[in-house]
């Protein structure tokens, strides 16, 4: 039969809702006369076989007409026993339709069926029909479910869509939702399947009788939309691969136990990143001679101790390259990249730039758990916002990262689902981000390398470049997922490696000059050290022809000078020190009055007690010369303050406040000196490292 010959009517569906409404006019009587109208007890138990939906919503809404739900509950199950009883006499050909009899490569189970009146039009459509009445034309197109996934996270369940349209297969996984409502389902008309507004109710009702049909033979599947450890740690999806350790090759053709399922297709183009090409062999052997620059063999050591973050219990931190262009450091991060997946700079790859809104990458941090983030180029940051600065967004980036959890969002019934998620966040820039923004949030949040990777920018440096790009285009994403399963198979050993974890870490922060950032730091190196050894375990063909103190040494004393130069309080008292030497002439003192040079308040900006002899304890600025000072350079006066003052390097004589009244010498009036409220700073303070 050809779909164009094909009548698409419902009217004995309209018939039979007209007459059961005129019935429902006496709704006391209802139940009775329906049971007794036999021809139209027939046509309800026929169409309910054809849409069991269509007939339930037809006897619920004669309840609006003062039908009792006794009466429509009792009214609905007679007919379901009657369609049952019908269903057990209808022709054997009729009634099952084995799919694979007509459409032998079709994506289902062997023994998968069309719904009973259901049947096939030729090899191009589906039809529903009773055995003795019309055919309605459901799809144009063959049209099954082929997978169940649930959302262990979310409790969510999708379903996956499987047609064939002009010979070739397509399938789209959408929630369950959307086949259930007909203002949903229509918008799958722009994944190809054959919907309009009209026939929206009929494949409605057409899946749903599928599903029923088919629920023993449909795969079902539990799904997770987190790449990395799953919530349990029993395993790790790798992209579209779950690792379980020792587990079965993937050509074996074994479903995983759990799959990806992305929340939209961006976090599909993510996780199709994290897959292989080439030769493990070529890979380490280009690694092997990389090793010999620290900054490099650095950033690969780190990229691939991301999945221990959790099992060591290490909070989130990030790893930077800093250094003018065209130096190698966006090779060296693809280099880090190239351990997991695809290394280039385009959607199929989860590397990307620094050209993402701030939306985008929290999104793309939140699926992680346990899998690296890279981000090149800081200086591509857009900010949509004139009144932040890029650095100012470089800089919170970092902060969320640390967090480990996306900003927090409302929705119209409440709040959304905040995903919290463990990663490395690997970036580079031209210059060091830890000057990019004055408030301080990147200190101890992210170790940063400034420098050449490759130590200079010459003839002999391009060729190793060239060497790592030719090489990690053709072999990548072998040795993290080694490295996964090394984890996976020495579960027993974790425990173990918690504790030579926090034995680094107290070696490294040990010292007592230590600042809180530099202890912060140490952490980060603490885990990187501890994590080499369980990398080169996992990958034995990993030469390790440096000591890992040698390694470590020159990464970790640099990275503490920037931390220390990126101090904003640091920077905050040079300003000011520099500020007051350059208006020494400003600033009032007891040797100005004892001098017998009057006070002003208009000729001067300060205070200092400082006497004959150099002896001072204070210096102190009228609080609208403090704040235009600090604005001026980018700084916070509130915050800035609240850090002095924390510091214990204001002067104060009281608890409350951050200003001091000074009493000015030479001021004195029947015996009262004038006092002024003026920010102080202790002379420790310019001695503050």
């Amino acid at each position: 039969m050809d779909i164009e010959n094909c009548a698409v009517t419902d009217e004995s569906l309209s018939l039979l809702e007209e007459e059961i409404r005129a019935l429902a006019s006496k709704p006391k009587d209802f139940f009775s006369n329906f049971i007794n109208n036999r021809e139209l007890f027939k046509q309800a138990t026929e169409h309910f076989q054809r849409s069991e939906i269509a007939v339930q919503k037809i006897i619920s809404s004669v309840k609006m007409q003062g039908v009792t739900g006794k009466d429509v509950t009792e009214t609905l199950r007679l007919i379901k026993k009657a369609a049952k009883e019908n269903a057990s006499q209808v022709p054997s050909v009729i009634m099952k339709v084995r799919i694979k009899d007509y459409l032998p490569t079709a994506p289902v189970a062997d023994e998968a069926s069309l719904p009973v009146g259901y049947k096939f039009l030729g090899n191009c459509g589906i039809s529903v029909g009773l055995h003795n009445g019309p055919d309605s034309i459901v799809s144009s197109y063959p049209l099954f479910i082929t997978c169940i996934k649930h959302n262990r996270l979310t409790n969510i369940e999708y379903v996956t869509l499987a047609w064939i349209a002009d010979g070739a297969q397509r399938s789209v996984t959408v929630e369950r939702k959307i086949i259930a409502k007909k203002s949903q389902i229509v918008d799958l008309a722009s994944y190809g399947l054959p919907i309009t507004s009209t026939n929206a109710d009929e494949m409605i009702d057409y899946l749903f009788a599928y599903e029923k049909t088919n629920s023993h033979c449909i795969d079902k599947v539990e799904a997770t939309h987190k790449l990395g450890w799953t919530s349990d740690m029993e395993g790790f999806l790798w992209g579209h691969q779950f690792l379980l350790g020792q587990n079965p090759d993937p050509s074996s053709g074994k479903k995983p136990a759990i799959e990806f399922l992305g929340r939209d297709q961006g976090d599909e183009q993510i996780a199709d990143g994290f897959c292989s090409k080439g030769g493990y062999r070529e890979w380490i052997s280009l690694v092997n001679d990389i090793l010999i620059y620290p900054d490099v063999a650095f950033l690969l050591y780190a990229s691939l101790a991301t999945p221990l973050l959790p099992v060591l219990g290490v909070q989130n931190f990030s790893l930077e390259l800093s250094n003018p262009s065209s130096s190698g450091k966006t090779s060296a991060l693809l280099l880090g990249a190239s351990a997991w997946g695809a290394p280039e700079l385009h959607s199929s790859s989860f590397v990307n730039t620094w050209y993402a809104t701030p939306v985008w990458i929290g999104r793309a941090a939140s699926i992680l758990n346990g899998l690296p983030l890279y981000l090149d180029e800081t200086k591509l940051v857009h900010s949509q916002d004139r009144r932040e600065r890029a650095g100012e967004i470089v800089s919170k980036t970092f902060y969320m990262i640390t967090a480990g959890k996306d900003k927090a969002r409302g929705t119209l019934q409440g709040t959304e689902r905040t995903e919290p998620f463990r990663t490395i966040l690997f970036s580079t820039g031209e210059s060091p981000s830890l000057n990019l923004s004055n408030n301080g949030g990147s200190r101890g949040r992210l170790i940063d390398l400034c420098g050449n990777p490759f130590f200079k920018t010459d003839a002999e440096s391009k060729s190793v470049v060239d060497r790592v790009n030719w090489t990690i285009q053709e072999n990548y994403g072998h040795a993290g997922p080694r490295v996964v399963r090394f984890i996976l198979d020495h579960r027993d050993q974790w425990n173990f490696w918690k504790e030579a974890y926090r034995e680094a870490d107290s070696i490294l922060t040990k010292s007592e000059e230590m600042s809180p950032i530099e202890m912060r730091l140490g952490e980060y190196f603490a885990f990187i050290t501890t994590a080499i050894s369980i990398i080169h375990a996992a990958l034995p063909e990993l030469r390790r022809d440096r000591p890992v103190k040698e390694l470590l040494g020159s990464v970790w004393d640099r990275a503490r000078n920037e931390a220390r130069e990126a101090d904003v309080l640091t920077k905050v008292l040079n300003v000011i020190q520099s500020y007051i030497i350059n208006n020494n002439e400003m600033i009032y003192s007891k040797t100005l009055s004892e001098d017998n040079v009057p006070w002003d308040r208009k000729s001067y900006i300060g205070y200092q007690d400082i006497d004959s002899s150099d002896n001072w304890s204070f210096v102190g600025l009228y609080p609208e010369v403090f704040n235009e000072l600090l604005k001026k350079n980018g700084y916070d006066p509130s915050v800035i303050l609240n850090d002095l003052k924390l510091k214990n390097l204001l002067s104060l004589t009281s608890a409350k406040g951050y200003a001091r009244d000074v009493k000015i010498p030479g001021t004195s009036v029947k015996g009262k000196m004038k006092g002024l409220s003026l920010y102080c700073l202790k002379k420790e303070a310019f001695n503050f490292n």
